[in-house]
Formats: structure tokens, C-alpha cells, sequence
């Protein structure tokens, strides 16, 4: 009675997977490893030890043994996934009002598990070159790292092309819209200070109300090639505290050693505030930043971001949305220095793959600050699989 009753709990909760020998198999229950299952004097199965329960045996059959239903999965699992943005945009900062469908992005990852949580990640990014054939799509890393979980306290750690502290986070905690443009620190129209990912070692975790991040890094970023002299790293850093139900208070630095063989050192000191609930999102920051040149007078760059996402589904009952953003960049080139960025849209989800955005991105830059002008009317889908 105890075996039919194992057999048959077995049978129903884990899915249709490829056998393996009793001897090395592993149980899936729920997705948990189930090694041991108990039984009671009144023969009810239970996942856990306790009084009155006594432990079964549990018994795969290989296919050697007649098949049946499979019922058992590999420890060693692959993963493949990915995200793209395609665009169609209309430039209305110019009377021809010139249009393009564009893919802007399209992610490929691929990662195998050694276990349930140490890995190797490989992510591919498909971007358009006009120095490639006048504007072929290529094909290039944009992440390639091990990670291996706990080796400081709650702490893992990636190593090879890996994530920087900051951009990444931010865009899963802060700036939901990478789909329609990069976040103030990483984007052209605003600071363009660092990219999302780099040569490097990264260490992250997570206790308490407290999540971090810290790692040093080549410092060119991931489609730079390592140009400093000496030293020439960067080493980084993030510490966010989730003081109450939904809002999240961030710091974050970045000290890049002869920042590119540029024959500068550049300080990054950034404050990040968010509060997220089922009807609002709501994010601010200040950046400043100090790039200390060797051989002339200093710069000292600084601006801000506000964002917010208005989700309408509790009101209407459909997954759609209003966003906005707006930034603003001091360059300290003198004069007419400034750059103001602005992002507003609405977006509607399709299903969980699918996201329908129609937006507007202007850009307002002063004659000294490096930047043109810019007015762009988006609409994107977001697809990921």
C-alpha cells in the first residue's frame, strides 16, 4: 500500500521529464528536490520528518526496466531566452519628417545551470553598424560571465563580461522603459557617463532590507577595449535599502582610473529614490560627477531625473499605462551648457511577452553642451521569449 501510494504521488506532481537511474535520479516535487518522503500509521505521505512518521523508499525505474512514464530530470539544466525592441519612429525635429522601422535591440541569452543556482550566462546583442556594410545588423557579447552564489555571506558573485552595479538595477526597480530609452547615466542625451556592463568582476546580494553591489571592472565598458595606463580600473558600487513597503532609498559611486587613457580620473556619486505600489511608480535621482583631468582644469558635471508610471488596470480594468520623465544635465562647458530630456508616453501590455508603447523623446540641448536638438514620435513593441 505505502509503494502504491509513493508511486502514485510521484506520478502526479512531477512533470513529463527524461529517466535517469534510481541510483542518481532527483525527484522533483513543486519544483523542490525530494530525496525522502514520510509516512504516517494511517499511510498519508508527508515531505518533512515528525512524530509518528516513518521514511519510504523512493524507487525511479531507469528505462531499462520497462520505461513508463518519465518522471525525473537532469541536475545540469540550459536556459535560452530573450528580449527585442522594434521600432518605428518618426523624426519631427525635421520638416521632411524622415520615418524608419528600426530593431534597436534584440537580446539573445543562453545560460547553464552547474546546479540549482551556480551558472555560466551568455547574452547577445544584435545592434545595427553603419560602419558594417552601410548598416548591417552584428552580432556581439554583452554578457559572458560565471556566477557561483555565496562565496562572501549572502553575497555571489559574477565574473568575466559581467553587469555593473547600477543600470541594470535601476532599470528593474526604477526606469521600466528601456524599450523606449536608456536611463539618465548611461543615455547620450543626458550624462553618458557609464554602459550597463563590463570586464570585470561583480559581487552582489541581498540581506535584511538591505541589497548591494560592488565590483571592479576594466572600466571602458563592454564595446570599449581596455586603453589605461597603470591601474587603470574602475571600481563601483551600489547600497540600496528598502526602508518601507514599496520605497527603496539607493546609493551608488563609480571611480574609473584614467577613465579610457583619457588622461582623466572620473568620480560618479549618485541618490536614487523610488516608491512603487499597484497604482504608481514614482523615481528620483541626482547625479554628480568630477572628472579630474592630469594635465588641465578640472569638470564637474551634474544633473537630475524624475520619472513616474501612472497604472491604469485598477481603474479600468486594462493593462495599460501613462509614463514621463524628465532630465536635466549640467556638461560645465560654459554658457549654454544645459540639456533637457523629455519622455512621456502610454504603454499597454499585451500579455506577459508583449508590450505596446507609443511615445514621444525631445531633447532640448543648449549650444554649448555637446548635443543637438532632437524630437522623435515612437511607437515599440517590446517582445520578450
Amino acid at each position: 500500500m505505502r509503494k502504491f501510494l509513493t508511486a502514485l504521488l510521484v506520478a502526479g506532481v512531477v512533470g513529463a521529464l527524461p529517466v535517469k537511474p534510481a541510483s542518481s535520479a532527483t525527484i522533483l516535487i513543486n519544483g523542490t528536490p525530494v530525496s525522502k518522503l514520510y509516512v504516517d500509521q494511517e499511510g498519508r505521505l508527508y515531505l518533512t520528518p515528525g512524530p509518528g512518521r516513518k521514511p519510504v523508499e523512493i524507487e525511479v525505474p531507469s528505462q531499462g526496466q520497462g520505461g513508463g512514464v518519465p518522471l525525473v530530470s537532469k541536475d545540469k539544466k540550459i536556459k535560452i531566452g530573450g528580449v527585442a525592441y522594434i521600432h518605428y519612429d518618426v523624426d519631427l525635429g525635421k520638416p521632411t519628417h524622415k520615418n524608419a522601422f528600426k530593431l534597436t535591440r534584440d537580446y539573445v541569452e543562453l545560460r547553464g545551470y552547474f546546479n540549482d543556482k551556480d551558472y555560466f550566462r551568455t547574452t547577445f546583442d544584435v545592434k545595427q553598424s553603419n560602419s558594417v556594410d552601410g548598416g548591417s545588423y552584428v552580432f556581439r557579447a554583452k554578457y559572458a560571465y560565471v556566477y557561483f552564489h555565496n562565496v562572501l555571506p549572502y553575497t555571489g558573485v559574477e565574473v568575466g563580461l559581467a553587469h555593473r552595479p547600477w543600470i541594470d538595477w535601476e532599470e528593474h526597480h526604477g526606469w521600466l522603459h528601456r524599450d523606449v530609452e536608456e536611463t539618465l547615466i548611461e543615455n547620450k542625451k543626458g550624462a553618458h557617463l557609464i554602459n550597463s556592463a563590463d570586464l570585470g568582476a561583480d559581487f552582489k546580494g541581498k540581506y535584511g532590507i538591505a541589497s548591494w553591489e560592488f565590483g571592479i571592472f576594466n572600466g571602458e565598458g563592454y564595446h570599449g577595449e581596455e586603453s589605461s595606463e597603470h591601474f587603470g580600473k574602475s571600481i563601483e558600487a551600489r547600497l540600496s535599502l528598502n526602508l518601507f513597503d514599496g520605497f527603496t532609498l539607493s546609493g551608488h559611486t563609480a571611480h574609473n582610473f584614467d577613465y579610457k587613457g583619457q588622461n582623466m580620473d572620473r568620480h560618479i556619486y549618485q541618490v536614487h529614490a523610488v516608491y512603487n505600489n499597484p497604482y504608481v511608480l514614482l523615481a528620483a535621482q541626482y547625479i554628480w560627477d568630477k572628472d579630474d583631468y592630469y594635465n588641465s582644469d578640472d569638470k564637474n558635471q551634474h544633473g537630475y531625473s524624475v520619472n513616474g508610471d501612472l497604472k491604469l488596470k485598477p481603474f479600468t480594468g486594462y493593462p495599460l499605462g501613462i509614463f514621463g520623465r524628465y532630465d536635466k544635465w549640467d556638461t560645465d562647458n560654459g554658457g549654454d551648457d544645459t540639456k533637457k530630456h523629455f519622455v512621456y508616453g502610454v504603454f499597454y501590455n499585451l500579455n506577459s511577452h508583449v508590450r505596446f508603447t507609443l511615445a514621444q523623446d525631445k531633447l532640448i540641448a543648449g549650444t554649448n553642451s555637446g548635443s543637438s536638438d532632437s524630437n522623435t514620435l515612437m511607437s515599440v513593441l517590446q517582445v520578450k521569449w
